[in-house]
C-alpha cells in the first residue's frame, strides 16, 4: 500500500504521466527542439530533420518510402532541394520560436496523436502567431514498444491541416 502511495505522491507532485512513459514524448520533443533551433536561421547551428540514422530510427516505414520516393523524383526532376521551406513549420522567414508545449491527443478511438504548440514572436513586421503540429505516431511492433512518427500535421485554419506525408507523395506524381 505505500508503494501504491508513493507512486502517486510521484506522478502528482511531478506531473509525470504513466501514458508517456513509452518514449513518444520524448521522440515529439527531439523533433520540437530541432524545430525551435532551426527557428534561429544560424546556419553553423541548422540540425537536419531527415539524416539518413533519423529516418531509420525515428519514422515509420511507410513514411520513409514516401520520403526516398519524393527525394527521388526531385532529383529527377534537377530539383536543388526538396523542400523549399522548412518542412515541420513552414516558414520562410525564419521567425525564432519562443514558447512551446506537446499534448497528448490519443484517445483509444484514434490512432497515437501528440499536439504541439509553438509561438512566434513579432518579426519582421510579422505579428505574433501560433504554429500547431500534429505527430501520428505508429507503435514500431507491439512488443518492443516503440514508437515512429508517421506523418506531421500542420494546422492551417479552421478544419485544415497540411499534411507532410501527403506532400511528400504528390511530390512523386510527374
Amino acid at each position: 500500500m505505500k508503494r501504491i502511495a508513493a507512486w502517486v505522491a510521484l506522478v502528482v507532485l511531478t506531473g509525470w504521466t504513466p501514458v508517456l512513459a513509452d518514449g513518444r514524448e520524448e521522440l515529439v520533443r527531439s523533433y520540437v527542439d530541432r524545430i525551435v533551433v532551426n527557428s534561429l536561421d544560424e546556419p553553423d547551428r541548422h540540425q537536419a530533420y531527415f539524416t539518413e540514422s533519423q529516418l531509420l530510427n525515428d519514422f515509420s516505414g511507410d513514411f520513409v518510402n514516401t520520403y526516398a520516393d519524393a527525394l527521388k523524383a526531385s532529383r529527377k526532376r534537377g530539383d536543388p532541394a526538396l523542400f523549399e521551406t522548412d518542412p515541420m513549420t513552414g516558414d520562410t522567414n525564419r521567425c525564432p520560436i519562443g514558447k512551446t508545449g506537446i499534448i497528448d491527443r490519443t484517445r483509444s478511438d484514434t490512432r497515437n496523436m501528440l499536439d504541439v504548440t509553438m509561438e512566434t514572436p513579432s518579426c519582421d513586421g510579422a505579428p505574433v502567431r501560433s504554429i500547431r503540429l500534429m505527430f501520428i505516431l505508429e507503435q514500431d511492433d507491439p512488443s518492443s514498444g516503440l514508437y515512429r512518427i508517421d506523418d506531421v500535421l500542420r494546422f492551417i485554419d479552421e478544419g485544415n491541416w497540411f499534411s507532410l506525408k501527403a506532400w511528400l507523395e504528390r511530390q512523386t506524381k510527374p
